[in-house]
């Protein structure tokens, strides 16, 4: 099969993605962390790279930290001047990388004869709305910090349903050269398509991305052209729906990691 990868001089702009649907995604707050000190975080929901949009529901929303393999949840607090959500992390052991998560269980949006609403389809319907479709968005968020040369943990799988797993380590991470991932959907080797970024690459323009390439076998290689944090997006829509609910199932996934 013909791969194709592209390094993007003008913006890449994602036509088949919903103009309504934002990406989740996690940014630090501070600038430093210390073990056993409270790092803060924000998650935030956007439809360009690193720059908030909006808060979402909190009850839809769950951030923390991964200790041991497992996810310690954190308690979330809406930041409507900041357009975001903020938790804290205390890192115990910071002898390896540290990874950050945060999930959206997405409602289902349906398009009606009265325009876009959010709701599950049986319960439009007998609203006397026709709905033309229904969808639901699942999105997940990875960040990695605190890496160094000699640490594997931040190959750890966390287990989203859409997971983009690091395989060359961020500390390793050079401009010129191709950062490797492998993309699981469901445990599995994941086909499609691959976004990537860095922060301030557009900040003008919605759904713009500095790189494409499309994954193989849950293989994906994205070149790096700049320093900073960086962003991975994979994305699988059309997945089995519930019935009377939603038709089809979309995931959303974002790894985050700097380059330094």
């Amino acid at each position: 099969m013909f791969k194709r990868s592209f390094i993007l001089a003008a913006a890449f702009i994602i036509a088949a993605v919903p103009a309504f649907s934002h990406e989740l995604t996690i940014k630090a707050s501070d600038t430093a962390m210390k073990e056993g000190q409270p790092f803060n975080a924000t998650v935030q929901s956007a439809h360009r790279f690193i720059v908030p949009e909006e808060v979402e529901i909190l009850s839809r929303v769950k951030a923390g930290i991964i200790e041991d393999g497992k996810f310690v949840p954190s308690e979330l607090k809406a930041n409507e001047p900041g357009l975001c959500i903020d938790f804290t992390v205390t890192p115990k052991d910071l002898s390896k990388s540290v990874i950050l998560v945060a999930t959206k269980d997405g409602e289902s949006w349906c398009v009606t004869n009265e325009g876009g609403k959010s709701g599950a389809r049986k319960d439009l319907e007998a609203q006397g709305l026709k709905v033309i479709s229904a969808n639901k968005y699942d999105k997940y968020a990875k960040a990695i910090f605190n890496t160094s040369k000699d640490d594997k943990n931040f190959a750890s799988v966390v287990g989203h349903p859409l997971e983009i797993v690091p395989v060359t380590n961020p500390a390793d991470a050079q401009v010129g050269e191709y950062f490797n991932v492998k993309i699981l959907l469901n445990g599995q080797p994941y086909t499609g398509p691959v976004w990537a970024t860095y922060d301030g690459f557009v900040t003008e323009y919605e759904n713009t991305y500095a790189y494409y390439t499309e994954a193989e076998n849950g293989e994906a290689h994205v070149k790096i052209t700049a320093p900073g944090w960086w962003g991975i997006r994979a994305a699988k829509a059309g997945l089995p729906g519930v019935e009377g609910d939603y038709d089809a199932l979309n995931l959303r996934a974002f790894l985050l990691f700097e380059v330094r």
